[in-house]
Order: C-alpha cells, then sequence, then structure tokens
C-alpha cells in the first residue's frame, strides 16, 4: 500500500507554495472522487449456497456496488431476479445456485485518516492524474498565491481524462470475465 503523501510534491509542481496539510486533504479528496467514477477498485468474491454472503471491505473503503453475478456455470444472474443487494455489501440470492461468484467495486470513505494506505497500483499508474485533481481544487481557493482559475479548470480536465482511462481499464477487465450473453432481435 503506497502513501498519498508521497504524491505531494507532483502536487507542489503545479501549486507552488501549496502547504503540505492542503495538499493531502485535497489529494485525499482527488483519491475518493478518482475510484468512485473509475470504479477502479473492483473485487470478486465467492460463495457456496447457504453461506452469509457478506462482501469483504478493506479498512477506511466503503462498499460501492455490484458489477454483476456469475452462478456455478458461469452464467450471468439478473439483479432483482436472481439475487438482491443491501446497502451495506450483503448479497441475497433467490435463485437456487450451488456457489456464486459476486463481482463489487469498492469506494474510500469520505473522510480518511492522514496516514491512509492507498491503493499502490492506482498510486504508481494514475499519479500525475490524482496530482491534477488535487491541483484543481486547489487553484480554486480564494485569496492564495497559488489561486488561478483559468488553469484550474485545464487540470480538471486532466483529471477527467484520467479516470475515464481508468475507468476503461475497469471494465475490460471485468469483461474479460463476464460471459457473452445473446441478443434478442425482434
Amino acid at each position: 500500500m503506497a502513501q498519498l503523501s508521497t504524491l505531494i510534491p507532483l502536487v507542489r509542481e503545479r501549486c507552488g507554495g501549496v502547504l503540505e496539510k492542503f495538499a493531502l486533504d485535497h489529494l485525499k479528496r482527488a483519491y475518493q472522487k478518482f475510484c468512485a467514477e473509475s470504479l477502479y477498485l473492483a473485487r470478486s468474491q465467492q460463495f457456496n449456497q447457504g453461506d452469509a454472503a457478506t462482501l469483504a471491505i478493506d479498512d477506511d473503503h466503503s462498499f460501492g456496488g455490484v458489477n454483476f453475478v456469475l452462478d456455478a456455470q458461469g452464467h450471468e444472474l439478473e439483479r432483482g431476479i436472481d439475487y438482491n443487494v443491501s446497502v451495506g455489501g450483503e448479497v441475497h440470492l433467490t435463485t437456487n445456485t450451488p456457489a456464486f461468484r459476486v463481482f463489487y467495486y469498492i469506494t474510500p470513505l469520505f473522510s480518511l485518516p492522514d496516514d491512509f494506505n492507498a491503493n499502490e497500483t492506482l498510486i504508481s499508474k494514475y499519479a500525475d492524474y490524482l496530482a491534477d485533481g488535487a491541483a484543481s481544487t486547489l487553484m480554486k481557493m480564494p485569496n492564495t498565491q497559488w489561486t488561478d482559475i483559468n488553469f484550474s479548470e485545464h487540470y480538471r480536465r486532466n483529471f477527467i481524462d484520467g479516470y475515464r482511462l481508468a475507468y476503461r481499464e475497469a471494465i475490460n477487465a471485468l469483461d474479460e470475465q463476464r460471459p457473452t450473453k445473446p441478443r434478442e432481435f425482434y
């Protein structure tokens, strides 16, 4: 796991003179938004019939949602018909299958501690985009030496491009495991 504080020098390249505490707070916000928009923190978990299907969630994270569920034969189950999902991340199966695999994602909590351990792959792969996200919000702070509303928009667009890129990567990784459905044409 990686610390978000390792990205503070990248934020300072974009916002000269920013205080470390401000930079870290805005990095945490950028990390939260990045994870929520990209669905990058995807997980999968297998359960047997009759097991309590409570999804495992990392520390300082919350349940984000279920992407899809596969039965023992690898067929995709229909949400609302074959299974239901609670807000807390419990999957209730309404169909009869000996085992099932749940593909889901998690998101960071709103209030993260300063020594929070972020996903190392995400930090190393998307460090510049996270720094752009932090810089975009820092530059909107009024009456500071790093305030620049116009340049803030540039960094915001870069940040959005970054989480869209991560979203495509996450969806492509999920699609490799998702079975294809035959289409019905009328």
